[in-house]
């Protein structure tokens, strides 16, 4: 008897642990209904409120999801909200004071949600501390000013229009995210005159950091007294940041010189004449590895002159020097770019990028292998080199192409056409090129690719304008392909069929290049006008053996 009640005594606990244990319902249809909203203190569109708590009733239990990231208030009361809840009640203690006679809107986005499915509660809920509401709005999509595509998840910002204020210091007041298409709207608002930008805020603190962050502005402030739709914020990529000297110092076996941010231009160059230097531009585009051509000198005066893109400048001296201890220097390497053969222009063209400047170059070692025997050679008017001696670009005519019923050989010399059905190759031999420490490259080739007029579309296209501009067109990840300036009827010839997109620049400053906005002088970037196609995208198909055209792109 004593063993049966100890297992009736077992059997009730579990049952009673079982009918206690909250779990998800299982079957049946899935849950596609969001939490709806009941009551709320204060009442949608309420008005005098004076507390700082918040309270929310839904019809069924709910649950908290990244309140942090999700809720927008607005005009910002800092980051010490409290956002809790309790089976179906939300309270959102905001713990700071409110302002007099404002309207504050207040969006949940989905910080709220079921318990099953998760589904998001869509509450946006306005009230006022003062007798009225405040009724005005500001609408509008945001943009990337190079591709022109809709961004979303971006913070659009609006603060009262003081001289004071600075993006890249104070945060926002009232704020707007962007959804999938782009689109924001600031609600509530009173007439008067606000300043309007946009940023991605990647660091969620309501302040644009320019090293980091794409960011937009209006120039001029918008004056609401009405509701204002369709506002355009195109942002950009640029660090507005100050450019300064960090570091000069040995580094291993060479010199470095470090800046705060990337450099658009250098020169540096020696107080004596008598002595050269040579020196390139890292990947970072904020270092400068300098080689040492000064082996008898302890040090060298130097000047340097860099520029950042909104034309920040450094001028200053400073003195050059290694370290006396041996050091393993960087590897010499080179690497050719696509060398390309346009038979219907008859031009052969390629780009060699070495990874040291090149003192000593041997312009025979350089050539096209057509076969076995033969072979097209280059002359020193067929090559060009950038300032840091680098870079190599190759250009070359070539004779009218012959297409002889069976091939003959060529001649071996650099004006003869490549035959056809040959596996040509551009070659560099071991040893043709020498670099500033003093080693040479190993032998180097690359197969030449063939463009063929009927393997290849055109496209031409007619510009209405009266401003500078530069016309451009890029692939479908928007890598530049071609552009021209200044001719208003152009023809793209033997490109590669595909998706391709057009724009052109206006060249504001005509300096033959696209310039970024600056906050600091309140300037806007330089426009860009994509064409568009009459089913208003953007894409241009090309065939081949196909000419698209006349496309018109007006500004």
């Amino acid at each position: 008897m004593k063993h049966k009640w100890i297992f009736i005594l077992l059997a009730t606990s579990l049952l009673v642990q079982q009918c206690a244990k909250q779990t998800a319902p299982t079957g049946g249809p899935k849950d596609t209904i969001a939490p709806q909203l009941e009551s709320s203190n204060p009442e949608k569109n309420g008005v005098n409120f004076k507390s700082d708590e918040i309270q929310l009733t839904f019809d069924e239990p709910v649950q908290l999801n990244n309140p942090r990231e999700q809720l927008i208030i607005t005009p910002g009361v800092g980051k010490k909200f409290e956002l809790t809840t309790r089976k179906n009640k939300v309270i959102l203690k905001l713990n700071a004071t409110l302002q007099e006679n404002t309207t504050y809107n207040i969006n949940f986005r989905e910080s709220i949600q079921d318990l099953t499915e998760k589904n998001p509660a869509k509450v946006k809920l306005a009230f006022s501390t003062g007798s009225y509401i405040d009724s005005l709005s500001i609408t509008g999509h945001v943009t990337d000013v190079l591709t022109d595509q809709k961004l979303k998840n971006y913070t659009v910002a609006m603060v009262q229009a003081i001289d004071t204020f600075n993006i890249f210091k104070h945060p926002a007041s009232w704020i707007s995210i962007t959804d999938d298409a782009g689109k924001f709207s600031i609600e509530n608002l009173k007439p008067g005159d606000y300043f309007l930008y946009a940023f991605e805020d990647r660091n969620k603190n309501l302040i644009v950091d320019s090293k980091t962050e794409k960011y937009g502005f209006k120039n001029d402030n918008i004056t609401l007294t009405k509701k204002t739709d369709s506002v355009k914020l195109s942002v950009f990529k640029l660090d507005a940041s100050n450019l300064k000297l960090l570091s000069a110092r040995p580094t291993f076996a060479y010199f470095n010189i470090r800046t705060s941010k990337s450099l658009v231009d250098y020169k540096l160059s020696p107080e004596s004449n008598s002595e050269k230097i040579l020196s390139v531009q890292e990947s970072d585009l904020s270092t400068i590895k300098v080689y040492n051509t000064i082996p008898g000198l302890d040090s060298l005066q130097a000047r340097l002159q860099a520029s950042d893109s909104i034309g920040n400048k450094i001028d200053t001296l400073l003195y050059i020097k290694f370290a006396k201890k041996e050091s393993t220097k960087d590897k010499f390497s080179v690497n050719i770019e696509s060398p390309t053969l346009n038979e219907h222009k008859s031009l052969l063209t390629a780009t060699v990028h070495y990874s040291k400047p090149v003192i000593d170059f041997n312009t025979d070692s350089i050539y096209i292998q057509v076969d076995s025997v033969n072979r097209i050679t280059f002359s020193k008017n067929d090559f060009t080199w950038n300032t840091q001696l680098t870079k190599l670009s190759i250009r070359k005519k070539l004779d009218a192409i012959s297409k002889p019923p069976v091939a003959q050989p060529t001649q071996k010399s650099g004006g003869r056409m490549l035959q056809e059905k040959k596996n040509e190759n551009f070659v560099l031999t071991k040893g043709s090129a020498l670099s500033v420490e003093g080693d040479t490259i190993i032998r180097a080739s690359t197969p030449v690719k063939k463009i063929i007029a009927e393997e290849l579309a055109s496209v031409s296209v007619k510009i209405q304008t009266k401003e500078n501009f530069i016309l451009q067109l890029l692939d479908k990840n928007y890598k530049l392909i071609e552009e021209s300036a200044n001719i208003k009827n152009h023809i793209f010839e033997n490109i590669t069929p595909g998706t391709y997109f057009m724009r052109i620049i206006i060249d504001v400053n005509k300096n033959g290049k696209w310039d970024a906005g600056n906050y600091k002088n309140r300037t806007q970037p330089e426009p860009i006008v994509y064409y568009t196609n009459p089913k208003g995208g953007k894409d241009i198909y090309l065939k081949a053996n196909w000419q698209v055209g006349d496309l018109l792109i007006s500004y």
